[in-house]
C-alpha cells in the first residue's frame, strides 16, 4: 500500500475531477441508451396505445403503424410508434 501525503485543496479537486468524469460517463451511457432503437411487440405497442391487439394489427394493416417480421414475431419500432401517436389519436377519435 502507497501513503500519499497531500493538501486538502488538492484532495478536493482530485475528488472533483472524479465525480465530474463519473458523471460525464453516466449521461453518456444514458444518452447512448435513449438513440438505440426499441423494439415494441404487439402486445406492448397495444398497452402504450391502450388500445387492443387487434387494433394494433389492424393499424399495421392500413400502414398507420409501420411493423416488421423476425421469425413468427411483429415487432414496432419506438420511431415508428412515436411518429404515429398522433395519427392514432385523432383516427381513435374519428368518427
Amino acid at each position: 500500500m502507497k501513503l500519499v501525503i497531500t493538501t486538502p485543496e488538492m484532495l478536493e479537486d482530485i475528488i472533483k475531477s472524479s465525480v465530474d468524469i463519473a458523471i460525464q460517463e453516466y449521461y453518456s451511457k444514458k444518452e447512448l441508451a435513449k438513440t438505440r432503437k426499441k423494439h415494441y411487440t404487439i402486445k406492448e405497442t397495444a398497452l402504450e396505445l391502450k388500445v387492443s391487439t387487434l387494433t394494433v394489427r389492424n393499424y399495421i394493416d392500413k400502414g398507420i403503424l409501420q411493423a416488421f417480421k423476425i421469425g413468427n414475431r411483429i415487432l414496432i419500432t419506438n420511431e415508428s410508434l412515436e411518429k404515429s401517436m398522433n395519427e392514432v389519436k385523432s383516427a381513435r377519435y374519428k368518427r
